[in-house]
C-alpha cells in the first residue's frame, strides 16, 4: 500500500509539474522572440499550443515571423508553424521541427530577394549550457529553394549542418554534408547539374561581433586573427573529384588568403569548363592544363591524378606555381548587409 501510494503521489506531482511547465511555455516563447539590446533578431507569432504529455513537452508556435537586422539590410523568415520539442525533466537541450513550406526575404539595401523553401523534413537540435547554445545540428531532406521566378530551383537530397563550441576557446567546430545537390541554370559539359557529394569539416577560430553589418564583422574577425582550419574538404562532381586540407583567412580587401594541399581528379575537364564560360582564355587554359599534366601522375587505370599545393594570395588562386583564377572579396563591395 505504501509503494502504491508513493507511485500515485509521484504521478500526481509529475502531472502538476508538466502542466506548470506547459502553462509557462507562452512566456518562454514571448521572451525568446522579444527584441533585446545586442540581439540581432526578434520575432512575432500567433497562438501557441502544448502537447506531448507525459514524456514530451511539444510547443507549437503558429505563424512565426523571424526578422534579422544587419546594418543596411535585413532578412525575414516566416512559415505556418514551428514546433519546439523539450524533455520536461531537463531544459539542457531542445529541438525544432520546421514546416514543409517556408519563405525567406533578404533585403541587402539594394535589392529585395525572396526565396521559397519546401522540404520533406527539416529538424534542428540545440544543446544548451549556462543559458547559451553550445551545439547545433540541423538536418534537411528533399530541400527545394526557388530564388528566381523564371529560374530553376536549387535542390538538395540530404543536408546536415553540425556546429559545436570548442570548450575553453573562441572557436567552433563545423561539419557540413550535402548529398545530391541539384544546380539551377546552365552547366558546362561534361559537368551535369547534379553534384553527388560535397562536404567539409573545419574549425572556425575567432568570434564574429554581434553588431554591425557583415563587412564590419568580417573585418573585425580578420583584424583579431580569425582563421579557418579546414580538416577535410571533399567534392564529388564527376568527372571532378577533389580532396583537400588547409587553412583560410581574409586579407585587407576581404579576399581569401590561405594554403591547401589538394588531390584532384578531373582537373583537365575543369580547365575546359572554365575556358568555356570565359573564366580563362584559350591560351591560359592550354598552358595551365599542360603544366598541370606535367605535375600529375597516372594511376594504373589511366586516371590522371594531381597532388598539388593550392595557394590564395593577393587576390589570385594558384595551383602549384601556376596562377589560375582571380579571387574577388567574399562580399561584394556594394553589399548593404
Amino acid at each position: 500500500i505504501i509503494l502504491v501510494s508513493l507511485v500515485v503521489l509521484l504521478a500526481v506531482a509529475y502531472t502538476v509539474y508538466w502542466n506548470v511547465m506547459a502553462s509557462r511555455s507562452g512566456d518562454w516563447v514571448a521572451y525568446w522572440a522579444a527584441p533585446a539590446p545586442g540581439k540581432a533578431w526578434s520575432g512575432t507569432h500567433g497562438e501557441t499550443e502544448v502537447s506531448g504529455f507525459p514524456f514530451a513537452l511539444d510547443v507549437t508556435v503558429h505563424d512565426p515571423i523571424l526578422t534579422w537586422q544587419g546594418g543596411a539590410g535585413d532578412a525575414v523568415w516566416q512559415g505556418p508553424y514551428l514546433i519546439a520539442r523539450f524533455k520536461p525533466w531537463t531544459l539542457s537541450g531542445f529541438s525544432f521541427d520546421l514546416p514543409p513550406e517556408q519563405t525567406l526575404m533578404v533585403d541587402d539595401g539594394t535589392r529585395l530577394r525572396m526565396v521559397a523553401l519546401t522540404m520533406a523534413s527539416g529538424t534542428a537540435r540545440v544543446a544548451m549550457a549556462d543559458g547559451r547554445a553550445q551545439a547545433l545540428q540541423a538536418e534537411f531532406v528533399d530541400l527545394v529553394a526557388t530564388h528566381e521566378q523564371n529560374a530553376g530551383p536549387i535542390t538538395v537530397d540530404h543536408a546536415v549542418i553540425d556546429i559545436a563550441v570548442v570548450e575553453g576557446e573562441p572557436a567552433h567546430d563545423v561539419n557540413i554534408l550535402i548529398e545530391g545537390l541539384g544546380l539551377a541554370g546552365q552547366v558546362v559539359p561534361p559537368f551535369e547539374g547534379y553534384v553527388p557529394l560535397a562536404s567539409t569539416s573545419f574549425r572556425w577560430v575567432g568570434e564574429l561581433a554581434s553588431h554591425g553589418n557583415m563587412h564590419a564583422r568580417l573585418e573585425g574577425w580578420r583584424v583579431e586573427g580569425g582563421i579557418v582550419e579546414v580538416n577535410a574538404l571533399r567534392l564529388d562532381w564527376p568527372p571532378l573529384d577533389v580532396d583537400a586540407t588547409g587553412t583560410l583567412a581574409l586579407d585587407r580587401e576581404l579576399r581569401p588568403i590561405g594554403a591547401f594541399r589538394a588531390e584532384v581528379v578531373g582537373y583537365r575537364e575543369l580547365m575546359d569548363a572554365m575556358e568555356a564560360v570565359g573564366t580563362l582564355g584559350r591560351s591560359e587554359a592550354q598552358m595551365a592544363g599542360a603544366a598541370l599534366d606535367f605535375m600529375a601522375r597516372t594511376d594504373d587505370d589511366g586516371t590522371r591524378r594531381l597532388a598539388v599545393d593550392v595557394s590564395m594570395q593577393n587576390g589570385m588562386l594558384s595551383v602549384g606555381p601556376i596562377p589560375v583564377i582571380p579571387l574577388p572579396p567574399v562580399l561584394p563591395p556594394d553589399a548593404g548587409f
